[in-house]
């Protein structure tokens, strides 16, 4: 009897062990990448909600945050996103989805967002569901739309004030039809190469000069390799927290709830260190040797008036219309 007992008080023994490696290996990991630095707020806040979804005893999740590019440019990682290899990223605006439909480079309309609070009205209603609608329809799930902020142009040649001061300069961008044809019209040549090249790209010349938010410019130290910065705003991104559909589809209820929730609530602490960082930087750009001055923004909005002509057919006439209104401040 005894004997017996003991075998069956191992087997529960064994039983609970299992269970509780089952329930280990069971365990949802959640990779997302940035090829911003840890020390941008995309990485900052990310990390913040790593720690506390970590935490948590409710939802069995694991977040990995990958900063600075290391696993790939934002091509390579929405690629993997799209093969299951990567759950999520944050990437650096809606036209990274432009090989998928080329209405994604609605975004990068020169001068569509009039305002940062046109543009937050824009992505948090009609216009931002129409881009998550979209996005869906390819495979990939929108958490939220963060921002990546206004765009400014930087170069080491002569400060940019009105359009003609472009002319002959080779700027950076990303892979984007619409901003390369925004160059063109303004007279500069351009190259898309991914971020993670950029800065070895300016220190070499192989390039003149680039456009980013002043919060890349700055934690990518952009300010060693680039003399004039010019406050243009042309373009406002979103950055976009993106994850594949069929992993989100896989997830159970309580874990969606809690991931969407801290994604939702996480978007303001973003955005409000994106916005207050803008105040400080131009003033540390100064101070680390930048030649600082504003555009002629009229001028500019006039030279690339012709990219939204030659942009109604790719990107649809009802989402031009959305975006003409936008651009007008009459709608969400």
């Amino acid at each position: 009897m005894m004997k017996h007992f003991s075998k069956n008080k191992a087997l529960v023994v064994t039983l609970a062990f299992l269970m509780g490696t089952g329930a280990a290996a069971a365990q949802t990991t959640m990779k997302i990448a940035n090829v911003a630095p840890a020390s941008h707020p995309s990485g900052i806040v990310l990390q913040e909600i790593a720690d506390a979804l970590n935490a948590r005893d409710d939802i069995n999740l694991d977040v990995q945050v990958f900063n600075d590019g290391v696993l790939g440019s934002e091509m390579e990682t929405l690629d993997q996103i799209n093969s299951g290899v990567l759950e999520g990223q944050v990437a650096q605006g809606i036209s990274i989805f432009q090989p998928y439909s080329p209405q994604f480079g609605v975004e990068e309309l020169p001068f569509l967002f009039p305002t940062r609070e046109a543009a937050y009205a824009a992505v948090d209603g009609e216009f931002g569901q129409l881009i998550a609608a979209k996005a869906e329809e390819h495979g990939f799930k929108i958490l939220a739309f963060w921002e990546n902020g206004f765009r400014h142009f930087t170069n080491s040649k002569r400060a940019i004030v009105v359009p003609s001061d472009m002319s002959g300069l080779r700027f950076r961008t990303a892979e984007s039809q619409i901003r390369l044809a925004m160059f063109a019209s303004l007279g500069a040549s351009a190259v898309a190469l991914p971020f993670t090249e950029l800065y070895a790209a300016l220190q070499q010349g192989v390039v003149d000069g680039q456009e980013n938010p002043l919060a890349l410019i700055s934690k990518a130290s952009l300010a060693n390799v680039q003399k004039y910065l010019s406050t243009s705003g042309h373009i406002w991104n979103a950055a976009p927290i993106v994850v594949s559909k069929v992993w989100w589809d896989g997830l159970d209820q309580p874990t969606q709830s809690a991931v969407q929730t801290a994604f939702d609530e996480a978007k303001m602490r973003e955005r409000q260190l994106i916005a207050q960082g803008d105040e400080q930087l131009v003033e540390e750009l100064k101070a680390a040797g930048m030649e600082v001055n504003e555009v002629d923004k009229q001028a500019f909005q006039t030279a690339t008036e012709t990219v939204w002509a030659r942009s109604e057919e790719t990107i649809g006439a009802d989402l031009m219309a959305l975006a003409r209104q936008i651009r007008g401040g009459k709608t969400q």
